[in-house]
């Protein structure tokens, strides 16, 4: 993704009106096939995790209250050594295309009205609690949308520090988008009322915002391939039934919503075509 050097530093389970939508997010480097470069990049991320803790003290966090004056492209070489503040540029620059990308998409696609989320939350489960959301506590190596606040929040250092640097800028990117697309349900007059649907939905919306900002000419040749890496490797266990409340959707199913949305644009997302996406209902 190209570099954010003029940016300002920046499963569904339904319970008690719908508080807490969380993700889950796989953060495995390795399957044990190559036990030394797994190694290496779980050294890798222990360093950055530890860079991070040196440069931000702050267990909790918000990301800027206001959007960044604008929005260049999104990019950092993630080949070489880790630096905090590419990667707290990184992320602050996709809120800002997210942000952009919403506030012309849902009025003109959707006759929707678009706020921005009130906050942007990283926290430290190891150091500290993160976030409440309603009743649920945040997750660990997770990331969520919460409507009860209408906020986005992730482990900083246990899922969105070990993607970045295992897997990318942009599947760092995906995390966030794909939280974003939980959002912008919650501002469309209807909601899904499948769990798994909801999931691929925010998925095809990721798409929809990838699409975007690849023909701004913002992406770099394999940005795209981290994002359908990410995607593909949050897939649920093989034989997770799709009336599951945590279901996320297979790899197939995943891959295919986000293809979806980057090919058809956000209303291709909505409502959710359960009969493309969720092939175990067909069967």
């Amino acid at each position: 993704m190209p570099t954010l050097s003029r940016l300002r530093p920046v499963v569904v389970v339904v319970a008690v009106a719908l508080a807490l939508t969380g993700c889950g997010f796989d953060t495995t480097v390795g399957d044990g096939t190559n036990r030394a470069r797994a190694q290496e990049i779980l050294d890798e991320i222990q360093a950055a995790v530890e860079e991070a803790q040196a440069e931000n003290s702050a267990e909790t966090g918000d990301f800027g209250e206001d959007p960044p004056a604008e929005t260049g492209a999104i990019r950092t070489d993630t080949n070489t050594a880790f630096v905090y503040e590419d990667y707290q540029a990184t992320l602050e620059g996709v809120i800002a295309s997210l942000d952009e990308f919403w506030a012309r998409e849902l009025p003109a696609t959707f006759q929707a009205e678009y706020t921005r989320p009130t906050r942007f939350v990283y926290y430290r489960p190891e150091q500290e609690a993160g976030p409440r959301c309603g009743d649920e506590a945040a997750p660990a190596q997770n990331a969520f949308y919460c409507p009860a606040g209408d906020f986005i929040a992730w482990d900083e250092s246990g899922l969105m520090i070990p993607y970045y640097v295992s897997s990318g800028d942009f599947a760092a990117a995906f995390v966030l988008a794909h939280e974003y697309g939980h959002a912008m349900q919650f501002r469309l007059p209807e909601q899904e009322q499948l769990g798994v649907l909801r999931e691929l939905q925010a998925d095809c919306f990721a798409g929809a915002w990838a699409r975007d900002v690849q023909e701004q000419g913002l992406l770099e040749a394999g940005d795209l391939d981290e994002a359908t890496l990410a995607v593909f490797s949050v897939r649920d266990v093989p034989g997770t039934p799709f009336t599951d409340p945590r279901a996320h959707g297979s790899g197939f199913e995943r891959t295919r919503a986000f293809a979806d949305g980057y090919e058809g644009g956000a209303g291709t997302c909505y409502p959710a075509p359960a009969e493309d996406w969720v092939v175990e209902a067909q069967q």
